[in-house]
């Protein structure tokens, strides 16, 4: 019976946010507020089209927009609220059911399953990023709505982030070792014989490190994602172990083990050049991560993900 009760309440509590009315809309044809009447409308009957092409003629931005075009974003992609409870009901950790309650145990049961595989993920995942991005821009994204619910979305994202990021790390890993297999790595100022498959990599970790900033960015005021004190839910132990191992900044003369190949080749200019062509700035605990920081602080992905 508490799996219905914690389905309901929290269902109840995120989809305020959209206030989905199942009734036919009351309001003047006139004006916004008969739009987005509609839009949540066509919402709750799944035609997410409709429901977009009437945001459209919504003129004053305000969060109610926000929040409703965002859950459009995800319906469209398949990525409903409750499709998301469902994934957390349907979680492997019911034996600890006692243990935690309300949105500490949705985000314990969650899974990175909830974005699918395939293009299905794809797609998912930039709905996710989609909606996350326009709650932050909301006209007050400090509003407790908004912001409650673009930080439920960030958490949603974390665990698949972390899965991609393990992923790109070690195929960026085995680029260094050719590197470093091939090179002088005593001296820093070799030639790298061929950087291409490192940029290749480094590309598509450009996109793991947006995506984890993005994270780090909605969940920074967030009251039910919070890494400071207590028992740490599974997405907060997530964005802790992240940000405490990830954000160390990001050296031209890494330390590396005797043993290390891989971490040898970080020493090389040329290596150290490609991290950094992106120009973003490393700096040590400054609450977002860098593509240096991610491959020199986790070569190991156990250490950050």
């Amino acid at each position: 019976m508490w799996r219905h009760l914690l389905v309901g309440v929290s269902f109840a509590l995120l989809t305020t946010a959209c206030e989905v009315n199942l009734f036919e809309s009351v309001a003047s044809k006139e004006g916004d507020d008969y739009w987005l009447e509609e839009a949540r409308i066509q919402i709750d009957n799944q035609d997410y089209e409709a429901a977009l092409s009437a945001l459209g003629k919504v003129e004053r931005d305000t969060n109610d927009l926000r929040l409703v075009r965002s859950a459009a974003k995800l319906g469209q992609s398949g990525l409903s609220l409750w499709s998301i409870l469902l994934n957390a009901v349907d979680g492997s950790n019911y034996s600890n059911a006692g243990s935690t309650s309300g949105t500490d145990q949705i985000f314990n049961e969650l899974s990175s399953a909830v974005v699918g595989t395939g293009e299905t993920r794809t797609a998912r995942i930039l709905a996710l990023t989609d909606a996350i991005n326009e709650l932050l821009a909301a006209p007050d994204p400090s509003a407790s709505r908004v912001r409650n619910m673009s930080c439920f979305l960030a958490g949603v994202m974390a665990l698949p982030t972390a899965e991609d990021s393990t992923t790109t790390i070690q195929n960026t890993t085995t680029s260094l070792s050719a590197i470093a297999a091939t090179t002088d790595v005593s001296n820093p100022q070799a030639t790298c014989p061929d950087t291409s498959a490192l940029v290749t990599n480094l590309a598509s970790l450009a996109t793991i490190q947006q995506r984890f900033n993005l994270i780090l960015s909605a969940t920074s005021q967030c009251t039910f994602l919070s890494t400071a004190s207590g028992t740490l839910n599974a997405i907060e132990t997530q964005l802790k172990k992240l940000s405490s191992k990830a954000d160390k900044g990001c050296s031209a003369t890494p330390t590396c083990a005797s043993t290390d190949t891989a971490c040898k080749a970080l020493g090389l200019t040329c290596v150290y050049k490609a991290l950094t062509a992106d120009g973003a700035v490393s700096k040590a605990q400054d609450g977002a991560v860098s593509s240096c920081e991610l491959v020199q602080n986790c070569l190991d992905p156990t250490q950050c993900f």
